[in-house]
Parts: structure tokens; C-alpha cells; sequence
């Protein structure tokens, strides 16, 4: 292939767009990637895009990209002028929907149209086509949801047929795609089939998704735990963080698997990047689970990279740790002023785990105490007390830090200024709790609940 690349650059200029598409795919099963042909090549593939005939689209597309093209306009192009009259072999929407995938040119928009029409081929996809297709709407962000249900309908009868890779992609692809209302329990099912066959990291690709599938995760993760525990010497950060994934949508877990999970954790702790490390924390924290280990390593490692967590992360981290009783020994004060800086990226959620978490930390800290007086102040502006009751944002808001407010009152007014009255009246429920007021003073709240107020400042409090 080598010496025929040469050939053919020499005359790349005169050759037409059949035999233009039989090289890209002849180039591209072989693997043979050779930078300046693969640049040439679409060169001359872009001045004969017009005349190109459209059963030889597919293929070119399939061979750019295992050609690792990077002209992805290119590719988007050819899809479009493929899409305008549909395919006319099933083959030719895997082709395209994968190619696209693999070079990273698949967006919702492209992949919804290729999916508007391609309804009709979904029937006659082979179980490998489907699972590959599912993964790749599921990496896209594909929104056609009479394709993606026609898949799911397609993946249902042919259950039986996946590989175990098919399967687990399947499995993930679905449960991204919220496909569990078209699929019912047929993957978990499965799953559990043929459970001895998985290899560990399928394993935790597996307990993510079934916690996802079913509305009975408990039935089936148990024994996805049992099949996993030998593989944990093994499991990478991915793996880990599917597992946390799985523990925190389900609420269910293992006692064995867990402590091995968390020292596996600990193993690979300097190699976790800020989604596993928050995933692992929070998963942890729902469980109640407080390994002082394991969030002693969680929180020393987010500090040491502290500038790669946004605010949902942070609130997560910071509130576990809290909850475990490691905020002594985990330097809280870094994830303040980290979390002082993002205060423009700052949503509900986890500005109320911020909240409650520096407020039962209750540490002395000029960075603890601005930030719990910037949290008041921008929940105020950004009018987070205005939000439907029925909304997640504001259930969430009052859950994580009502209670917490409640109790910790006393110490609050001791310990912060006079601003913090923002914070307390966003949490506060006013007469019947249908909405919260910014009117309500602190001072007349619950002064009588003194219990806290005992140490440092209560006579300037007084």
C-alpha cells in the first residue's frame, strides 16, 4: 500500500469519483493511513462532490473515517446531499452514522436528519448494526425520537443475538437515551443470562445502565455485584465511576463489593479526573457509607486539582465530606475560594449543597464566610426563591439546606455577619411553605434554639 500510495497521488487530479470512493475504501479497510494521501484525497473528493454517485457515498464515508479524516465539513456534506433522497440499502445508514460517529462530525442536527430517513430500514438492521447505531445517537445527542424508539423496539426482538460487546453497548446506548419505557427489563434480563460471560469492564458498564433500565434495579444488581467483585483488581476510573454511577441511581450495594471498590479508589486515586472523583463521592454519600479513607483521598485529591471542578462537582465533594466527618483533615477552605471564582456558573443545586455544607462544617474561615454571603446574595439576584415549587431546583434547594439552617441557626447568627440574613430567608419556609421570603429578619427567627451559641462571640452576638 505504501508504494501504491505514491501511484496514486501522482494521479489523484485525474481520477473520477468511483474510482475516488474505491480508494478511500480500499485505504481504509487496510488501515493504510497516510497523511498527505488521506489529504489529497479529499481534496479531489470535494471538487467531485456533485457528481459522485449517491451509492458510493456510504462507502467513501466509511473509508474516510477509518482513515481518521479530519474534514469533517467534508463528511457532514457528503451525509447531507446523501439524506436528501434517503438510503437504499440498510447498510448504508450504518455506514454513514458510524463513519460520522467515528470522526467526531456526528451532531444531533445531522443525525436527525439522517434518522428522518432512515425509519423505514430499522427492521432490517442485523443486532450489531443496532447496537452500533444506538451508541453512536446516544454519543451524538440524537433527538428523533420515532428513530430512536423504532431501535428500541428492533433491539428488543433481537436480544438474544447481541455479542456480549453488543450488549453492553446497547445497554449504555439505551439508558442514555432514557429507552427503558420501550425496552422494559429485556437487558437486565439478559444481562443476568449471561452474566458469566462479561469481562469487568462490561460488568460496570452493565450495573450503570440497568440502574437506568429498571424500575427494580435491586433485583438484578446484586448478582452484576457478585460477577464484578473478581474483576476489581482490574477495573480502570471509567469503571469505578459506572459502578458510583450505578449505587447512586439505584441506593443499593454490596458490602464486599464497596470495600474493595473503595480501595481500588484509593489504588488509582492520583489517575481519577473531577467526574470520577465527584461520581465515586456522591455515590458514596447516598449510599451513607462514610469509608474516612476513602473521602479523606476523594478530598485531598479535588484540592490538589481544584481548579478542574465546577460548581456542581464542588458541592458535591464538599458536602460528602462534611457528612463523613473529614473536614478537619480536608482543606475545605480551597474548595470556598474555588467555588467563590465560579460563583457566575453557580445553579441551585449545588449552591445548596455548598450551603449546607460550609454551614455544618461551621469553620472559622474568611473564605467560608464570603462565600456563604455571596451564595445568599446571588440566589437572591438570580431569583432561585422564584421557582416553581414543582421544580427539581427549588425541592432540592429547601431538602439540603432547610434542615441544616434549621439546626444550625444559633452558630450562624454567632459566627457571620448580618448579611447572612439572605442566606437563612432563601431556606426558610414562610407560613404554609408555598414560597420562601427574603423579608424575614434572622434575628427573629428561633433565638431561642441557643444550644450552638455558646462558644466564640456570643457576647458580641449578645
Amino acid at each position: 500500500f505504501t508504494l501504491l500510495s505514491e501511484v496514486i497521488l501522482d494521479r489523484i487530479k485525474g481520477l473520477n469519483p468511483l474510482d475516488l470512493s474505491r480508494v478511500a475504501l480500499a485505504w481504509g479497510q487496510a488501515s493504510c493511513k497516510d497523511d498527505l494521501l488521506v489529504k489529497s484525497l479529499c481534496k479531489a473528493i470535494r471538487t467531485n462532490l456533485t457528481s459522485f454517485p449517491k451509492s458510493r457515498i456510504s462507502y467513501t464515508i466509511h473509508g474516510l473515517s477509518m482513515l481518521d479524516c479530519k474534514d469533517k465539513q467534508l463528511l457532514v456534506d457528503f451525509a447531507s446531499a446523501w439524506a436528501t433522497t434517503g438510503p437504499e440499502e440498510s447498510t448504508e445508514v450504518l455506514h454513514i452514522i458510524s463513519g460520522l460517529a467515528r470522526s467526531g462530525a456526528l451532531d444531533p442536527a445531522v443525525c436527525d436528519r439522517i434518522a428522518e430517513c432512515s425509519l423505514q430500514c430499522v427492521p432490517r438492521f442485523n443486532a450489531w448494526s443496532i447496537a452500533t447505531i444506538l451508541l453512536a445517537c446516544a454519543q451524538s445527542g440524537c433527538t428523533h425520537a420515532e428513530f430512536l424508539e423504532s431501535l428500541g423496539r428492533a433491539a428488543s426482538l433481537k436480544i438474544s443475538e447481541f455479542s456480549m460487546t453488543d450488549l453492553s453497548a446497547a445497554a449504555f446506548a439505551a439508558a442514555k437515551l432514557s429507552l427503558a419505557p420501550i425496552l422494559g427489563d429485556c437487558i437486565p434480563r439478559a444481562a443476568l443470562d449471561r452474566v458469566s460471560d462479561f469481562k469487568g469492564a462490561q460488568l460496570a458498564v452493565m450495573m450503570h445502565a440497568v440502574s437506568r433500565l429498571s424500575d427494580s434495579p435491586g433485583e438484578y444488581l446484586p448478582v452484576l455485584e457478585n460477577a464484578v467483585l473478581p474483576h476489581v483488581p482490574t477495573l480502570t476510573p471509567v469503571d469505578l465511576r459506572y459502578i458510583s454511577m450505578a449505587w447512586a441511581q439505584a441506593s443499593v450495594s454490596t458490602e464486599k463489593l464497596r470495600e474493595a471498590h473503595a480501595a481500588r479508589t484509593i489504588d488509582l486515586i492520583d489517575g481519577l479526573d473531577p467526574s470520577t472523583i465527584s461520581h465515586i463521592t456522591w455515590a458514596y454519600f447516598k449510599l451513607q457509607v462514610r469509608n474516612v479513607d476513602l473521602f479523606k483521598a476523594l478530598g485531598l485529591r479535588c484540592a490538589a486539582s481544584i481548579s478542574s471542578f465546577n460548581p456542581s462537582r464542588l458541592g458535591c465533594i464538599a458536602l460528602a465530606c462534611v457528612d463523613a466527618g473529614v473536614h478537619d483533615e480536608v482543606p475545605l477552605v480551597t474548595i470556598a475560594r474555588q467555588a467563590l471564582r465560579s460563583l457566575g456558573q453557580m445553579h441551585p443545586v449545588p449552591g445548596s449543597r455548598l450551603a449546607r455544607a460550609f454551614i455544618q462544617a461551621d469553620l472559622e474561615s474568611p473564605e467560608i464566610t464570603a462565600l456563604l454571603e455571596s451564595l445568599a446574595s446571588v440566589a437572591s439576584q438570580q431569583g432561585w426563591t422564584g421557582l416553581s415549587p414543582s421544580r427539581f431546583e427549588q425541592t432540592d434547594f429547601q431538602k439540603h439546606c432547610a434542615e441544616t439552617v434549621q439546626e444550625f441557626l444559633p452558630s450562624i447568627l454567632v459566627n457571620q455577619r448580618h448579611e447572612m440574613s439572605l442566606l437563612l430567608s432563601l431556606v426558610l419556609p414562610h407560613c404554609d411553605g408555598s414560597h420562601l421570603n427574603l423579608e424575614v429578619d434572622p434575628l427573629d427567627l428561633q433565638l431561642s434554639r441557643l444550644d450552638r451559641a455558646v462558644r466564640t462571640r456570643r457576647d458580641e452576638f449578645l
